[in-house]
């Protein structure tokens, strides 16, 4: 016995559509919710990442054009092929057009993010923080180091403590 309610076929379309605008929202108030570069670089490289091209926003919709294509091809109509290659160029702007332009845009940022003081990289999620090492050795001192670090070296240096 199934006790959940069927949607109708626009119900259920409104309700991803809702799904994925949240989703969109929240990377959007993360990526602005400051005036540093990290968050926006961060925000857009979770729409477009150019080291891993298929993992981020814009590749699940180049996906989802692409498997609509794919399936709109069993449709028996004189328009079809007409379709297809209008999705298929769709699909092509979303991922290459749009990614690349926000690419170019992460490129221009990126001599802006910070450079964490262990590692020595800049990256998006280095943040200015009082020192975790001196901080768990010391944790009654009110003043500690601020220094930028990665995650991972804050990690690691909170655990060298």
């Amino acid at each position: 016995m199934e006790i959940t309610p069927k949607l109708t076929l626009n119900q259920e379309l409104q309700a991803a559509v809702a799904i994925v605008r949240v989703g969109l929202d929240r990377i959007r108030d993360a990526g602005c919710r400051t005036d540093e570069v990290g968050p926006h670089a961060a925000a857009l490289q979770a729409l477009y990442d150019p080291a891993r091209p298929d993992a981020g926003v814009l590749a699940a919709v180049a996906d989802v054009v692409g498997t609509i294509t794919v399936s709109v091809t069993d449709v028996d109509h004189e328009n079809i092929e007409r379709v297809t290659e209008l999705l298929d160029e769709a699909q092509g702007y979303v991922q290459d057009s749009t990614g690349d332009r926000i690419r170019h845009a992460l490129d221009l940022l990126a001599p802006l993010l910070m450079r964490c003081e262990e590692c020595g990289q800049q990256k998006a999620d280095v943040e200015v923080m009082a020192d975790p090492f001196s901080t768990a050795l010391y944790p009654d001192e009110p003043d500690h180091r601020q220094i930028p670090l990665c995650p991972p070296c804050a990690t690691d240096r909170f655990e060298d403590s």
